[in-house]
């Protein structure tokens, strides 16, 4: 690869064009090294999205930021983000720092969080282990919620949109008011989104297990009989075959369904922070949040309990696959947060924070074909759901020390319990509870060698309470060629611990049961064993500058994942389980470049790009949902004092995946995809803080493989804010 030496001549160019800059404000960010420092001095690759630049793209949602600014990758409708293809359970989502409470993979988040909640996000790119501990394979996405401010201000604003046949429509009211009396600031905001539905026609193919063909087949090719006391038994046999109805007969082989691929939705979010400097030395503060969430959808599950037994004497219930089911979801959070920032000496400082997030799930899965599949009513056909309560509770005590104007020294302890309640810890259904905790040191060295050359590095320890430990290193360095040229190279290592499914899980698949690393199972021959977190070693080289016309950033990375945790298919006694081992080794490298460039005083062109290798070493198999490139393309123009225009273009490269949904696995790609969208804002003279805004999403109508969650072709929509 010849990065090294293309960024080298980079380099040595935009140092002879140094007389070219023009002084620019200094940006800083806190998530890359938990200190405040300018953006353009990090050691690792960052990128800041402002609440300006949120406005300008009129998100709603968290998902509407990242489906049009490039940092975070997310398919149409799947519920992954990823950084540099590390996935949804090596990228860690953060509020203001806090880990949040919810669903295991955290997709949800992104039709949840508001973007009226949004001052910035801060993305750090790379393993963030020595900082953030567990899940920072990739990264981290640090979403910093609205601050008080000096003077009362606040925005009120409302907007509604559907696509060109009136489907999947969402109306949105939102607001912030932010201030400060005396010693005392708050900051409040409110958001409520609710979406109809969008949906795509489709037709299921129902399967069964064929009996002693083995494996799963149509209704009408199995071998399995219905008798009349709801038992299923195998026709071969005499006396089976002589009393019961075939399984064909009970059910069709297909079923046609409107399949949802955007929810009918409601969600309401509530927030704010009080803060009180106490005097020149002591602020305290606190921070709340609550979100209430209803969705409703018909979906082609994996698979569904039959009302009919097993006439096997274990009384279970006989599987069906592909099955059209109803789902209904009632979600509710909420977020406590107690702080203190205490400034002991002027080169001392002590900051502490404890924090509570608690999430409640209530979901049912109903079969649609009820009757069909054995059952008296739709009721009783609810199965096994997530239904449960999920809990974070953390403390956190920091220091920062600055030794001396070249030195500064971050220190560090956390603990963190992490609960789940649900029926999928259990064999038969019922309610269990199971609990991670994690206790963990930290520090960090930031040393200004020279006035062009600065270094950081840290060293982290996690005692996990399942047995297993972490210790994760980081160092890098940022040298000043000059403004328009600085070289960046970083090391660094981040962890994932098992997560509470992996470990716990008992719950029926497709090709049997599905079983955590810590369950026992004899009659299947399962035992117990210990999984190991998954490693990432992660090298960078970057470049960087800007002037006041353009800018630009550069990087090379090569990212190891060790220990991969994957599932696995096992029959010790002859009887299939998937079950969760550590059996792969993970490479992820690539380039990343993006710049801005001013063509005309009014105008903005942006750019960037992203080119990724990602393989499963050990099958030399693409990593799945991991494109192999990305590309955003954007023009900024104020056409007047009044009006701005946007127009963006993404493009996704093809995503390898294995598809299971006719009951086996088979290796797949889905296409690639192009979206194009275009947005305007007017400020009308003599209404002073009101702002028009409209625009169309997927202007030419793309088309998105559905595996990745289809889109509702072109989206219209139009809003209004009021600014005081």
């Amino acid at each position: 690869m010849r990065t090294p030496s293309l960024i080298a001549l980079l380099a040595l160019s935009a140092t002879s064009q140094a007389d070219e800059l023009t002084h620019l404000p200094v940006v800083n960010v806190t998530s890359a090294t938990k200190t405040e420092r300018a953006l353009e001095d990090s050691p690792v690759s960052v990128e800041l999205i402002t609440e300006q630049q949120i406005q300008d793209i009129n998100a709603v949602t968290l998902r509407d930021i990242f489906m049009e600014l490039p940092g975070v990758f997310i398919n149409p409708g799947r519920g992954e983000m990823s950084i540099r293809g590390a996935g949804a359970k090596g990228s860690l989502l953060l509020i203001d720092g806090r880990r949040i409470s919810g669903e295991v993979g955290m997709g949800y988040e992104l039709n949840r969080i508001p973007a009226a909640s949004i001052e910035r996000i801060e993305i750090v790119k790379g393993p963030m282990g020595v900082l953030y501990g567990s899940d920072a394979l990739g990264g981290i996405i640090n979403i910093i919620t609205k601050k008080p401010t000096k003077a009362l201000e606040g925005m009120i604003g409302a907007s509604a949109g559907a696509n060109t046949s009136g489907a999947g429509a969402r109306y949105q009211l939102e607001g912030d008011l932010r201030g400060k009396a005396g010693a005392t600031g708050f900051s409040s905001w409110i958001s409520a989104i609710k979406t109809q539905a969008y949906a795509e026609d489709e037709t299921t193919a129902l399967r069964v297990p064929k009996g002693a063909q083995g494996g799963q087949g149509a209704p009408s090719v199995s071998d399995f009989g219905i008798l009349p006391n709801g038992n299923a038994c195998l026709r071969r046999q005499k006396l089976c075959g002589a009393l019961s109805t075939p399984i064909g007969q009970k059910l069709a082989d297909s079923y046609a369904l409107s399949t949802t691929y955007r929810e009918p939705s409601e969600v309401l979010n509530l927030g704010g922070r009080l803060e009180h400097a106490v005097n020149e030395a002591l602020t305290l503060g606190m921070d709340a949040s609550y979100m209430h969430e209803t969705r409703e959808g018909r979906y082609i599950a994996t698979n569904h309990p039959t009302a009919w037994k097993k006439d096997d004497g274990t009384g279970t219930a006989l599987p069906a696959f592909g099955v059209p089911v109803a789902q209904t979801l009632d979600n509710t959070r909420y977020d406590l947060a107690a702080r203190a920032s205490w400034q002991i000496v002027p080169h001392l400082s002590l900051n502490w924070r404890s924090y509570l997030s608690h999430y409640e799930k209530e979901e049912s899965i109903t079969a649609l074909n009820w009757k069909d599949m054995g059952y008296r009513s739709e009721a009783d056909s609810a199965s096994v759901s997530g239904t449960g309560k999920a809990d974070v509770t953390a403390h956190e005590l920091s220091g920062t020390w600055k030794l001396a104007e070249e030195h500064t020294l971050l220190a560090g302890v956390e603990h963190r319990e992490e609960k789940r309640s649900a029926p999928f810890f259990s064999e038969d259904g019922a309610m269990s509870n199971r609990d991670y905790r994690f206790n963990s040191v930290f520090a960090q060295h930031e040393w200004t060698l020279t006035p062009a050359l600065g270094l950081v590095y840290g060293l982290r320890y996690d005692d996990i309470s399942t047995g297993d430990t972490a210790t994760t290193g980081n160092i890098g360095l940022q040298y000043t060629l000059s403004p328009l040229a600085r070289l960046r190279a970083s090391f660094a290592q981040g962890f994932r611990a098992p997560d509470l499914p992996e470990t716990f899980m008992t719950r029926l698949t497709p090709q049997g049961r599905l079983l955590g690393a810590s369950v026992v199972d004899t009659t299947l021959g399962k035992t117990a064993f210990d999984l190991k977190p998954e490693r990432s070693n992660n090298v960078e080289i970057g470049l960087g500058g800007a002037s006041k016309d353009w800018s630009y950033d550069l990087a090379a990375f090569h990212n190891r994942i060790d220990d991969r945790i994957e599932q696995v298919v096992e029959s010790p006694k002859g009887v299939a389980y998937r079950t969760w081992r550590n059996i792969s080794n993970a490479r992820i490298q690539g380039l990343e470049a993006r710049t801005s460039y001013r063509l005309l005083p009014e105008l903005w062109l942006n750019a960037s790009i992203s080119l990724l290798d990602a393989k499963n070493q050990d099958t030399g198999q693409r990593l799945e949902f991991t494109p192999e490139h990305l590309l955003n393309l954007s023009a900024d123009w104020r056409a007047s004092t009044n009006l701005k225009l946007k127009l963006s273009l993404q493009h996704v490269g093809d995503q390898f995946y294995t598809d299971t949904r006719s009951g086996s696995s088979q290796s797949a790609v889905a296409g690639a995809y192009t979206l194009v969208n275009l947005k305007a804002s007017y400020t009308p003279d003599g209404l002073q803080g009101i702002e028009l805004y409209a625009g169309v999403d997927n202007l030419f109508n793309a088309k998105v493989d559905t595996i990745l969650g289809s889109n509702v072709g072109p989206y219209l929509y139009a809003g209004v804010r009021k600014f005081f």
